[in-house]
């Protein structure tokens, strides 16, 4: 019994890792990922290409809302410990299709942003091509430390509620693979 069990557990966690759409190629790819002193402000500026627009077009197509979500931790490198936090920042960008109508990206800024059009794949290189995101006072910075930003993005479903994803933990919502990327430098 034991063992048809234990053939069982195997059969479902190797068919599992053979699901289509469960090994993708990296999707989403980051560009000119800059940490400058603007006006005394720390800003992560960075453009991404989106590599999935098929699966962006038939997700819209089925009526769910899309958000293209960026986190970035600002930290002082450490030997032997964890690095220390200096800032963090987070980001939304909401992508829909208007009913018989075009695709929309709205970017978070003073403004709010509007980005329409057609094709989307042109509208999120047009929209994500060139991002910004702010850190804070750059006086919080001190010379002659080493520092290391991790910034994460997904592209997520918006309208799951959090009971299902609480519940179905082990499941991954978002529609593309969530990337990370760490930039060390030193000031």
């Amino acid at each position: 019994m034991r063992r048809i069990v234990l053939l069982l557990i195997l059969f479902l966690v190797s068919g599992l890792a053979a699901w289509p759409g469960t090994a993708h190629a990296q999707r989403i790819t980051l560009t000119n990922l800059v940490v400058d002193n603007q006006e005394g402000r720390v800003k992560v500026r960075f453009g991404l290409g989106i590599k999935a627009e098929e699966a962006v077009h038939e997700a819209l197509t089925r009526g769910e809302v899309l958000a293209l979500e960026c986190k970035a931790v600002l930290g002082r490198k450490r030997d032997y410990v964890w690095n220390k936090d200096v800032a963090r920042a987070e980001m939304s960008s909401e992508l829909v299709l208007h009913e018989g109508g075009p695709y929309q990206i709205v970017l978070p800024s003073k403004r709010q942003e509007h980005y329409r059009g057609r094709d989307v794949a042109l509208l999120m290189k047009e929209a994500w091509g060139t991002l910004s995101m702010d850190l804070g006072e750059w006086s919080q910075m001190e010379r002659g430390f080493t520092y290391s930003l991790s910034l994460e993005i997904r592209l997520v479903r918006r309208e799951v509620p959090e009971w299902v994803k609480n519940t179905v933990f082990f499941w991954n919502f978002d529609l593309v693979p969530p990337v990370k990327y760490q930039l060390d430098f030193s000031y």
